[in-house]
């Protein structure tokens, strides 16, 4: 799982790139990238993409759907697993606790 500090490592490191979009700044967001993801999961990885995503949305999942370019009945039941498996899913209109 995506630890808080992975998130602030990532956060920085994606800032870094957009604001100097240098070879070495690139290089070093790469290898930070790297460190962050792999020995991950790719499903541990799409549902913090997909959970973080509706937060954003403020629970909105066609507008997610639409960012994460999936279908709303992809979306919908990747959710209902999520719920299935007692992890929360943000509702609509409310951002998460």
């Amino acid at each position: 799982m995506l630890g808080t500090q992975d998130l602030l490592e990532l956060s920085a490191s994606l800032e870094a790139l957009a604001a100097s979009p240098s070879p070495a700044v690139q290089e070093q967001t790469i290898q930070t990238l790297r460190q962050i993801l792999v020995g991950r999961t790719l499903a541990d990885v799409e549902r913090h993409l997909i959970l973080d995503t509706l937060a954003s949305c403020i629970g909105n999942r066609t507008h997610a759907a639409r960012i994460l370019g999936i279908s709303i009945r992809t979306l919908r039941n990747k959710l209902n697993e999520y719920m299935q498996a007692g992890i929360a899913v943000p509702e609509p209109g409310r951002r998460p606790a």
